[in-house]
């Protein structure tokens, strides 16, 4: 892995024992001087009736926030009254499109936006990257992390250059901590800190869910546990529930951590009807009693963190909340844990944590997960629309808690909501246009589907208007609205280590018991991994991977090729879009070409990779969600766009950039301008001038 070239507050290693020390100190000094203590301090440096006239900034970035002229004319939408507070920033600022670097998928995109330059240079090409010297069976290089990056991001150079007090707030790539002075809160998937992720509980009896594909059950297809399945056993425990059929119990472990679940049947109808779930540590005390699609109350809760390294663990306080997401008739059941996405060992400085959930509650970073789960049932449907409002309300109320209470001058906030909806089953494939299941559903259906996404884009619109709001009390201060990435509709999967398993090139094996399937490495000559890489070896995939060369690697690689080139599905279209040597990946994709595989491959809209193998080698198949973004160059799709909208005292007033897109690139330096600094050294945009006044 290459290291960070920034300095840090302390090493990922030193921080359990540092955080457990600071948390100890908070609870022995109590809860309320450290709040007044960290106002306090915010204030002396950021008061807005400085004299000093220090600019702000407030920059927010929904994930996956799609903006086109064509089908999310969020313009259009503001304009007829739907997204008030982007009409006040199109009012007063410049507004136009953004075009993303390609993959055009989050890590990459957020590095490109913070850092000015393209993935050649900043060297995030992915989420999961691969190096020499490393085992392709893991990541040697995770892209959400902040020890990815090869030159700085924004908020180190302005912490240096303008001394500036900087909050981030769910950001891609700010983990582990980079800030020296500043708040950093969860970047997400930064391989930092206590994360505890949701899990899903489903009956393993459910035939239903049998089929799909367990693979799909884990963080990022290869970490923790996102769906688990349980089974169910008759039980003569519980001696305060009453139920009138034979109670089941199963026993729900995630996070070090057992819940146990009764189900049982409240109705004296002389029937089997489980219409009731109990859930309890120890059968006796009741947390909570749940009936279908019903949600829990925030409930205490002890969670275990293992930190690999010195295999340590911590006890983690923390709040869960419970939802029934599914409960048959005869005692199938789907049930799902959502934790606090906030404990001490997730924000810097730690006592953060604390503040923000008294202050605000309990977290709800972002709705649902990655791989989707929330994809099977039209109950999940209705799960994900709750907890997806349950975010957005959550963002909106701290920002504005992190702007009145800590008052930074830089404050850069995301939600990843956006992303998870628009890449979900239930919406993208039936509003857009181009997807192939757009005629699946009734205008009328269509019609209540733009609402849900709507009313999700209104849930953005008012945690913006929470920042517009401070900003009008200020007199030298900024806000940006911009995004990473858009979505296209997913009409196909393409599983290419299916296609290679069937040229004889991949081996792999499922495991007996969880039918989980694994590349059999030292038997595999080539295999795909996200996003965008081939990997190929004569000589075999084990062990520490090395780039190959000479005749026999030329000779597969040119194979290889020319086999996804040839590639089609039944009715003769091509998956490939475009694909390249890893020797030219800087000059066909603007990618680090030592952060690639040895072929690149980009897709053709409406079709999508997958490492994804299955027995039957199926190469095409209908994927249950439908909407993606991931290895589609940006340039091919207007879906891809993303909104750029800036306001500030040096910015033109309602001043529309026109119908063509800038680049993610141009962004950093544009803001840069703004606050008065010059493009960094490394910067591979330009200063948008039509964003000021001529």
């Amino acid at each position: 892995m290459i290291a960070s070239p920034f300095p840090q507050r302390r090493s990922v290693a030193q921080g359990p024992d540092r955080r457990a020390r600071l948390t100890l100190l908070v609870v022995l000094v109590g809860c309320f001087v450290p709040m007044v203590a960290r106002g306090a301090e915010a204030a002396r440096g950021n008061n807005p009736a400085d004299p000093s006239g220090a600019p702000k900034l407030y920059w927010f970035v929904p994930d996956g926030m799609r903006a086109d002229p064509q089908t999310f004319d969020v313009f259009r939408w503001a304009k007829e009254g739907s997204l008030p507070h982007l009409k006040r920033m199109m009012d007063s600022g410049a507004y136009g499109y953004c075009r993303p670097a390609f993959p055009g998928h989050t890590p990459a995109n957020f590095a490109t936006l913070f850092t000015g330059a393209y993935p050649e240079v900043n060297g995030v090409n992915d989420g999961p990257m691969h190096a020499e010297g490393s085992p392709l069976s893991q990541i040697s290089i995770p892209g959400f992390s902040s020890t990815a990056k090869k030159v700085e991001p924004l908020w180190i150079t302005l912490e240096k250059s303008l001394g500036a007090h900087v909050t981030l707030l769910s950001i891609p790539g700010s983990t582990p901590p980079e800030l020296k002075h500043g708040n950093t809160i969860r970047g997400r998937w930064g391989r930092w800190g206590a994360d505890f992720h949701a899990v899903n509980f489903q009956d393993d009896a459910d035939p239903t869910y049998a089929q799909y594909d367990r693979n799909a059950a884990r963080l990022f297809f290869q970490g923790a546990p996102l769906t688990q399945r349980v089974n169910k056993s008759p039980t003569t425990g519980w001696p305060s529930v009453v139920s009138f059929s034979p109670k089941q119990e199963a026993v729900c472990v995630a996070w070090g951590k057992q819940v146990r679940a009764c189900v049982f049947d409240s109705t004296d109808d002389q029937t089997v009807n489980f219409d009731r779930v109990a859930l309890s540590e120890d059968g006796a005390r009741i947390l909570c009693v749940l009936k279908p699609g019903e949600w829990s109350d925030w409930l205490p809760i002890t969670l275990k963190w293992r930190i690999p390294s010195g295999n340590l663990e911590r006890d983690v306080p923390t709040q869960i909340r419970i939802k029934l997401v599914r409960l048959e008739a005869n005692g199938l059941f789907r049930l799902r844990f959502f934790y606090n996405n906030l404990n001490p060992f997730m924000t810097e400085p730690p006592e953060l944590a604390d503040e923000l959930t008294r202050g605000v509650g309990p977290m709800v970073d972002f709705v649902d997960n990655y791989p989707a789960q929330l994809i099977f049932y039209p109950e999940d449907k209705a799960t994900f629309l709750e907890e997806a409002r349950m975010s957005l309300d959550w963002h909106r109320d701290a920002a504005s808690f992190v702007l009145k209470q800590y008052r930074p001058q830089i404050f850069i906030q995301s939600v990843y909501t956006p992303n998870q909806m628009l890449c979900s089953r239930w919406w993208m494939g039936y509003v857009d246009p181009k997807s192939a299941r757009y005629r699946d559903v009734t205008d009328a259906e269509r019609d209540r589907l733009w609402g849900e996404v709507k009313q999700m884009y209104r849930g953005i619109d008012d945690i913006l208007g929470r920042m517009l709001d401070q900003a009008a009390s200020e007199t030298n201060s900024y806000v940006v609205l911009s995004s990473d990435h858009g979505a296209l509709p997913l009409d196909f999967q393409v599983r290419l280590n299916n296609l290679f398993a069937r040229k004889g090139w991949l081996q792999f094996t499922a495991d007996p018991v969880t039918q989980e399937r694994s590349v059999a490495w030292s038997q595999s000559r080539v295999v795909y991994l996200k996003m965008h890489s081939v990997f190929i070896h004569p000589d075999g995939l084990g062990g520490n991977w090395k780039r190959a060369s000479g005749p026999a690697y030329e000779k597969l690689r040119s194979e290889v090729k020319q086999t996804l080139l040839e590639l089609q599905d039944d009715q003769g279209v091509h998956p490939l879009d475009k694909v390249t040597e890893w020797e030219n990946a800087r000059k066909e994709f603007r990618l680090d070409p030592e952060r690639t595989g040895d072929l690149v491959i980009a897709n053709r809209p409406g079709f999508g990779w997958s490492e994804e193998m299955s027995p039957g080698l199926e190469v095409f198949s209908r994927p249950l969600v439908s909407g993606y973004k991931q290895a589609i160059r940006p340039e091919q799709e207007q879906g891809m766009w993303t909104p750029f909208v800036i306001i500030g005292p040096k910015v033109r007033k309602s001043h529309y950039l026109g119908a063509q897109p800038i680049e993610a690139v141009d962004q950093q330096p544009t803001v840069f301008r703004c606050l008065g600094l010059p493009q960094a050294k490394w910067g591979q945009g330009r200063v948008v001038q039509e964003v000021f006044p001529p």
